[in-house]
Formats: C-alpha cells, structure tokens, sequence
C-alpha cells in the first residue's frame, strides 16, 4: 500500500510540473518560443541597502550592465551587474528622485525631482555635470520679457526670482535675495536691470551683466509690496502696498523716497505708467476705482476712474492713448486717460468661465463667481489684448471690434483641480468630496503634483486639507514686445506660446535621401548648394555650421544668391550664432553680406522670421566692432608707423628693380655693369703708372678685353641666381644713390668714355663706381679746377671687389 502512494504522488508532481510549463490556451508556443516548456524561477536577490530610504525610481543600461537606482532620501546610486559592486551614490537633495534614466550610450545619466522642480544631467565617468536645471517650488506669481524679447523674467512664491533664455528656456541666473514670496516682476528699458517686488516690503534692483543686487528699496514703515512698475525713462519706480493701501514713488538711481501717494481705500492691486507721457501713474484698488497720478509736479491724484467692482488689473495701450482695466466682475474696461472716459466695455464673465472645482456646489455652466481676469497686457501694435485669470483659459479680444479671437487652454492635466466641466457624482460623499479626503500621509503620488503654497492649511486652520489638490489658473500673462510669442503663468509652471516655427522641430519636412551622410556626400562633390539645403532642413545647428565654413569664399555670392528666401532668416541666425569667438570673423561678414545683398527685398519688409534674425546679427557685428575698435584705439600709433612703412617700403623696391634688373629680370646687366666699372678703374690705375700727362691708352685697351671677357662669362651664368639677388642688390643701390656725391668732369675722350660707360652701373646696382675718395681725402664734388688740383687716387680692382 505504501509503495502503490508513493507512485501516485509521483505521478501527480509530474503532471503539476506539465501543467507550469504548459501555454494557456489559445497561444501559439511559435510566438513565444523564451516561453515555451520553460519556467521562471528566482536566480538571485540582491539588496540595496540605504538607511531610512527605498527606491523610488531605477533604469538599466543593457549595453554597458549599468543599473542606476533613486532613493526616496534624494540619493541615486551606480550599480555594475551581474557583480552587482556600487559604482557612485550622489545625493541630488533631500527630496525624493522621482525619475532617471541612462541616455542611448549609457554615460550620461538624467536625474528628475519632482517637489523641487530639479533636473539634473551626470556623466558619472568624468564626474561632471552636462546639465543642472531646477524651476521654482512654489507657483510662478509674476513674469515679464525684456525689451528686445530674449530673456523671461519670473518670480514665485518660493522667494525666488529667475532669468531664462527665451530661445532655449534654460535658467542662467537666480536672485534670492527676497524674504517673503515674490509678487511683480519688472524689466527697465535698457534690459540690463530688473527689479522686483516682494511682501517683504522691499523692491530690489538686479544688474543682469554683473549679477547682484545693485539697489534695494524700502519704506519708512513696514509694508506688504504686491505689484511695481517702472517709468519708460528707466529712473523712477513706483510699488503699490497690499496694506497701507499707499503707492510708494522712488528714484532708482540715489534709491531715494521721492513721494508717497495715498488715496486708496482698499489694497493697490495694480500700478501702470504711461507710456505717452512718463509722469502719469495709474493705480488699481479693491476699492473699485482706479486714480491718475502726476508723479513729476506732485500734484497728486488727477483723476478717479470709477468702476462697480474692485480693479484687478490696468494696462497702457503702446501710444499711450488708451487704458484698460480688469474687474471682479470679468469685464474690461477701455478708458481714454487724458479724458477720463469709458471708451467701451469687454464682457468677458463667459469667455473665461469653464471648469468646475471638487468643492463647487453647482454645474460649471452656472458658476459665475471667480470668473475674472487678473492680468492684462496690450500687443505691441495695441490691437489686441491679452487677459488671463482664475481660470483654466487666456482669451484674446480685439480691441476695436471688443470681441474674443481665440481662446486657449493652458493645461489639460486632470490631476489638477478646475480642469473638468463635469464632475462624477459617485465620489461626493457625507464627508466631503472623495478628493479631498486625506487617506494617507505617506502617499507619493501627491509629490508628483505642483505644490501648493496655502496659508490657511499652513497655519493649521479648521477644516484645510493637505492634500487639496492645485487649481488650474493663471496669475500673470506677458507678451514678447516682437509680438511673436506670450507667455503665462500658470499652476503647472511657465507656458510660452508662440508664432515662430523653427523653435519646433517639424519631421515631416524629411524624407530618407535627407541623412547628415547625405550633406558631407553633397559637399566633398562641390554641391555646397545642396548641403546647405540638406543641412537647414534637418535643423542641425552644427552641421549648418560646418557647411558655411566648408565653402570656398569666392562662391558665397553665388550660394546665397541661390538659397530660397524662406531659408534666409535661418542663415543670418547661424551667421549670428558664429561670430561670438570665431576666428573667421572676415569670412563670415563676407557671407552675411552676400546673404543681405542677396535678399535685401526679403528682408526690407522685415517678415515675422526675419526680424529676430537681424537683430541678433546686429547685436554681435556691435560687439564685435566695438571690441575691434577698442583694441585699434590702443595701438593706433603702431598702426600708423606700420602702414607708412610698408607704403615707403613698396614705394621703393619697385623702382630699385627696375633699375637693377635687366629686361629679362636675371640681374646679368648689373654684374656687367659692375664688372666694366672695375674694368675702368684699371684703366685709371695704369694712366697713373704711365705718367701724369698721359692719356694711359695702353690700360685702357687691356681693359677693355678683359671686360669683354667678363661680360661673356656673366652672360654665360645663371640668370636665377642673379634674379634671386637682384631685389637685395636694388634696395643697397636705392640708398647709395640717394648719398653719391656728384662726378667729377672728365678729363679727356679716353676718360669721358670711361665714365660714361660707368654711370649706368652707378645707377643699378654697383656701390664702388659711385662712392669715390680722393687722396687726401677731398671727394669728387669739390674737385673744381682739374688743371690746379691734385689727381684723384684710384681705388684698386681688389679694393673694388672687396666694396661689391
């Protein structure tokens, strides 16, 4: 009996191991052949040991066996498999990773934190940092663009503000000066400034070339700053106070208190200058008017421009001529200033009007209150007006039809509380909406939302939740002065739309043909056309880069008068991107030259793509000039010495050439010449051995053979040889002529021909025909009577030499 179990038990442990490995029904082992007649089964377990910390995020790199793992404590760990030996732990913060990833090679290594807003890139090879980013904690409360729209401006409530490139969206400076959350924000007209508001009680100026905080300016008493603004000269500014109900007016460049403007009776929510005439200030209350300031006389509130509800927001049209301001109930209001009367009014309660909060009792189509736009802003022509407010929407009216052109939801993130029309009604229960019922503290899914900066739950009112979730809204809106783009902020952080489509990488404009294989084909073929085409298509600022510099610079007048105009501004903007340091500064000048002569029609009228491409030229042809000039200010002297004497220099050498060299250009005539000259002064020696009176026919006749033979051997030597010494030879006769006394007269035939067959050596080239002494030491120019004065001595044919 025992024997007849233990068979049945085996035979049941094998069928239960048939059915592990068996497929279910209905799949074809073919399709998952890992999976067929197999089993999964643990092989090892390892563990990471942190203390108080789990992981929270991980990525593995198959290529190189790399796992890198996130910690709940802001660590992340470098693990090496299957050894499983830890390579690196960083601490990014204190906050929990959320996210990280290995990037296609596996050296770089992207950290996110999600409560911080942090982004962090680590080459952990080099121990260095690619990338290190991090966006504001709390919301974005405040945003404004510089004057020449390259640079974003925002403060939060986390006391913060920051600078961003409008180009690349990367933050390049931070100011933390603040004590209390950030409520305006601020550009002066040159953009090199900026200044900022804060509950604080203070306004701080921030130099954006040297990065500090260059100017701080307070009141007499403490206050609560809830908005600023600066005059168009850039010298006064102005902050309204939440709870003084005052404006505050300062001199920004003393930093001096010039006035204090009281009249308000509830909390200036909105100051304005004008634009037209820089003295008028307008300020917005709860008290539902908006007053008219003269800032420069003095003499206080101009006018008060009554509204039925409390005042919001105001904003100068351009010119100046016209002002809008926001009110509780979702109108705009479009004033004349100088008047003070309404010009119209922009019903805009339904326009912003759409989602319905977890705690709204009613249907989002019969919810009014709330619905207003807390910010405004003109367009740069003043035909259009941008509001945003407590709503998931920014409408766009037309000012003079006052009517709504489009209408844009900001986000569409449900976690977000006011994004949905239509609540489900399952999930209101007697407790309250099951949102907002806090079931658990430990729940990480809530870091992944924005957070909430709420001074009621803060100070542990009755009846606050912690984990209200953020409702989606917008405080601030600003428009780039290009009219190209506008920017909001948002709960979910700054949101920038624009016009432009070349911040956008379109795809579909590729086909396969177009590969950077198919650019460096195009250029090693002489197709610099075509790989410039090739290069702008596929958007690659590099490789656009090395194109332009790969082609010869005779041919940029003939490739950018072939390039379609569309791709004009792209061009100017990679020539503009390569002057800052690039040693081919006069290479790139001759293509963008060539570019705007070119398309000069294209970019007169200054298309939507062409104006910030110019502009940006323009800003580093100044710096570079400017630079240049500096530098040629310093050594303007040198200069000038350098250019008169290379213009003397070339001034001179031509001419000496001319007379030393033959017309062949050998330089024979000038050692023949040389040579007859020592053929002379032979003569000259024998007629002193003969006698005083004798004409020394005898040494001239012997001369006159050797100097013909001489003057075959010269002719029979290279004429390379003499070319190659000819300029030297020409520029040492060029002088000794220029210091050669005058001849004596001749003598008589024998010596008249003599000297006559010796001057044009004097003149190309030979030094000892020309510099004669006397005796006794009287040159030939004082020998006046030739009869009377002593002979003078000839020099020798070795002392002739030894000068040549």
């Amino acid at each position: 009996g025992f024997a007849a179990a233990a068979a049945a038990a085996a035979a049941s442990a094998a069928e239960g191991e048939d059915d592990e490995g068996a497929l279910p029904p209905g799949m074809d082992p073919e399709d998952f052949p890992f999976l067929a007649r197999g089993k999964w089964s643990l092989s090892e377990k390892h563990y990471l040991c942190q203390r108080g910390a789990r992981v929270s995020a991980a990525d593995l790199h198959g290529g190189t066996g790399t796992l890198v793992a996130g910690y709940t404590n802001g660590l992340f760990e470098l693990v090496q498999l299957p050894a499983f030996d830890s390579l690196q732990a960083l601490s990014v913060s204190k906050e929990r990773v959320t996210s990280v990833a290995f990037n296609a090679s596996g050296d770089w290594i992207a950290v996110g934190c999600a409560k911080l807003g942090q982004l962090l890139v680590w080459e952990w090879r080099s121990d260095s940092y690619v990338l290190k980013q991090q966006g504001h904690y709390f919301d974005i409360s405040a945003v404004a663009f510089s004057p020449d729209g390259g640079l974003i401006a925002t403060g939060s409530d986390d006391r913060k503000v920051k600078v961003f490139q409008q180009s690349s969206g990367f933050c390049f400076v931070t100011f933390s000066e603040h004590a209390a959350p950030v409520t305006a924000v601020a550009f002066l007209p040159s953009g090199h400034a900026l200044v900022s508001a804060s509950l604080d009680g203070t306004v701080r100026a921030y130099d954006l070339v040297r990065y500090r905080n260059f100017r701080t300016m307070a009141s007499p008493t403490p206050v609560q700053f809830g908005c600023v603004a600066v005059e168009p000269g850039g010298e006064i500014v102005a902050a309204g106070t939440v709870d003084s109900f005052q404006v505050y007016v300062w001199s920004l460049k003393t930093g001096r208190l010039l006035d204090i403007l009281s009249g308000h009776e509830g909390p200036v929510s909105c100051v304005a200058f004008s634009p037209l005439d820089g003295g008028m200030l307008v300020t917005g209350s709860w008290d539902k008017t908006a007053r008219t300031w003269d800032v420069y006389n003095g003499k206080g509130a101009m006018d008060t421009l009554q509204h039925t509800h409390d005042a919001l927001a105001v904003a100068f049209r351009p010119d100046g001529k016209q002002l809008a301001v926001s009110t509780l109930d979702g109108c705009i209001t479009l004033w004349d200033p100088q008047e003070a009367k309404t010009e119209g009014i922009i019903e805009g309660r339904r326009d912003i009007r759409g989602g319905r909060l977890a705690s709204d009792r009613r249907a989002a189509g019969n919810l009014d209150s709330g619905a207003c736009f807390t910010s405004l802003v003109y367009g740069a022509d003043g035909t259009f007006l941008v509001a945003g407010g407590a709503s998931k929407y920014v409408c766009i009216y037309d000012v003079a039809e006052r009517t709504m052109l489009r209408r844009f939801q900001i986000t569409s993130n449900r976690s977000l509380d006011g994004v949905l029309d239509t609540l489900n009604s399952k999930n209101m229960t007697d407790a309250g909406p099951v949102g907002l019922v806090d079931h658990d503290d430990q729940d990480e899914d809530v870091e992944l939302l924005p957070p909430v900066f709420d001074a009621a739950g803060v100070a542990g009112v009755p009846g606050t939740a912690k984990a209200k979730r953020p409702s989606a809204r917008t405080r601030c809106v600003a428009l780039s002065p290009t009219n190209r783009c506008w920017a909001a902020a948002c709960t979910e952080g700054l949101v920038i739309y624009s016009l432009d489509d070349d911040l956008v990488f379109d795809p579909t404009d590729l086909t396969e043909d177009l590969t950077p294989q198919s650019c460096h084909r195009a250029l090693a073929a002489r197709a610099y056309v075509r790989a410039l085409l090739i290069a702008l298509r596929l958007g690659d600022s590099g490789l656009v880069r090395h194109v332009v510099l790969s082609t010869p610079v005779a041919q940029a007048p003939t490739i950018a008068a072939a390039l379609p105009a569309a791709w004009v501004p792209a061009v100017l903007t990679s020539l503009g991107e390569q002057l800052p340091g690039s040693p081919h500064l006069e290479f790139l000048l001759v293509w963008a030259r060539a570019v705007c002569t070119s398309h000069g029609h294209v970019l007169e009228g200054g298309g939507p793509r062409a104006m910030p491409a110019l502009r940006l030229l323009q800003k580093e042809l100044s710096r570079v000039h400017e630079d240049l000039s500096t530098a040629c200010e310093a050594d303007l002297y040198t200069l000038e010495y350098l250019i008169e004497g290379g213009a003397a220099q070339l001034a001179a050498e031509p001419s000496a050439v001319e007379r030393g060299c033959g017309s062949d250009g050998s330089g024979g005539g000038l050692r023949d010449e040389v040579r007859g000259s020592e053929a002379g002064g032979r003569g000259d020696d024998g007629e002193d051995k003969d006698g005083e009176d004798g004409d020394g026919e005898g040494g001239g006749t012997g001369d006159a053979e050797r100097q013909k033979a001489e003057t075959g051997r010269a002719a029979r030597g290279s004429s390379a040889d003499g070319a190659a010494k000819a300029p030297a030879q020409a520029s040492k006769v060029a002088r000794a002529v220029a210091e050669a006394p005058a001849a004596p007269p001749a003598q008589n035939g024998t010596h008249a021909k003599r000297r006559a067959s010796a001057a044009p050596a004097a003149a190309t080239g030979s030094e000892a025909s020309v510099r004669k002494k006397t005796k006794g030491g009287v040159t030939a120019d004082q020998e006046t009577a030739p009869s009377k004065a002593k002979k003078p001595k000839k020099r020798t044919p070795a002392a002739l030499r030894r000068l040549q």
